[in-house]
């Protein structure tokens, strides 16, 4: 990563449009992070180049976005952080089995209800420009757009719930569906196996009701 950064730092050093800025550079992780990770890391890297229009240090600060919590965030004031910590869960939730992907997500809507007050008074706190930066990153993770209209302070937080309630039960959609989708076609081969002589109807018959009780086995565990 500390290669990557250098890499970006020399091209936007070349780029005209950011000559005389100063450009802030974050690293966002969205999952897969160690728990003994910080989560908030402060990296610095030197630049091996003697060329001196790229010569110095380069900082920049890591973000563990799975071991970030909706406290943390208030309590360092950095509700840019929110975009990216619902979408490090909802890549979670692909990831997990559907009853751990649920109290992951109860987990996080838990948190916000609780400190639903203090979210909400840091989001009135931003400026126009702030909530315009944040429908960006928003819009550019979850693949959506989003008038004024609908994204505001105001909506900020009824539009993350809405988007962690509605992955989830898109996620446990597909999983049904594919579940389904497998005890269809099992059903069909040992019927056409039947038809072919390689079984009996009583032994097509024990395999049906095999299947079925064992769908319905995983389905009391999801």
């Amino acid at each position: 990563m500390d290669q990557r950064k250098l890499e970006y730092r020399h091209l936007m050093e070349m780029d005209e449009d950011f000559q005389g800025k100063v450009v802030l550079c974050n690293v966002f992780y969205l999952r897969g992070s160690p728990e003994d990770k910080a989560m908030i890391e402060d990296r610095t890297v030197k630049l091996p180049n003697s060329d001196p229009r790229y010569s110095g240090e380069l900082k920049y600060k890591a973000y563990h976005l799975s071991l970030v919590t909706i406290e943390t965030i208030i309590n360092r004031k950095l509700p840019f952080l929110l975009p990216f910590v619902i979408e490090s869960e909802l890549r979670t939730l692909k990831e997990s089995s559907t009853s751990r992907a649920t109290s992951l997500m109860l987990s996080l809507l838990q948190q916000i209800d609780e400190h639903e007050a203090e979210l909400t008074e840091m989001i009135m706190a931003l400026t126009a420009e702030q909530m315009e930066s944040l429908r960006t990153v928003i819009e550019y993770l979850w693949g959506k757009s989003y008038s004024k209209d609908v994204f505001n302070q105001s909506t900020l937080l009824k539009l993350m719930r809405e988007q962690l309630n509605f992955r989830q039960r898109d996620i446990q959609w597909g999983r049904t569906e594919g579940r389904d989708e497998g005890l269809a076609k099992g059903i069909s081969v040992a019927k056409l196996m039947l038809q072919q002589g390689k079984i009996t109807q009583e032994q097509l018959e024990f395999f049906i009701q095999q299947m079925e009780e064992k769908d319905k086995k995983k389905q009391q565990k999801w």
